[in-house]
């Protein structure tokens, strides 16, 4: 059988369509899946991170209506897309911004984790990491 999965990071909920890394591996199969799972998320992540720190409102979040929120991710994509090809200077990142995207972060983990799911993760762990060693 074949399925497609997301990887996320830990700050999402471990559902069975997204697949986020343990947070305590026990075992060497689960260390060497959290391994490959934040190898391969991490090509992703790095421009999108770079798009985030030139554009913090993407970071801290946005509460206006969805087709504006559409608009905003669109519209920052195009100006990050142009700055790129001017090598534009990313901004420096100030501090208290720093500090509030990370204080949102660690409240989203607590709550996202309350509802997380293992099935899938499991399943993955034990069919192609259990193999491996």
């Amino acid at each position: 059988m074949q399925y497609y999965i997301l990887l996320g990071d830990s700050r999402y909920p471990n559902l069975n369509y997204l697949i986020t890394p343990l947070l305590q591996p026990m075992i060497a199969a689960e260390s060497l899946f959290n391994q490959s799972h934040i190898r391969t998320r991490n090509v992703i992540e790095r421009p999108f991170g770079v798009w985030k720190r030139r554009f913090p409102c993407l970071a801290l979040g946005l509460r206006v209506k969805l087709e504006t929120t559409q608009n905003i991710i669109v519209a920052t994509a195009i100006l990050h897309n142009i700055a790129i090809d001017r090598n534009d200077v990313l901004p420096v990142v100030d501090p208290e911004i720093q500090q509030a995207i990370n204080n949102a972060i660690v409240l989203e983990n607590i709550n996202m984790m309350k509802h997380g799911k293992n099935i899938r993760r499991n399943e993955l762990i034990h069919t192609y990491f259990f193999r491996r060693l």
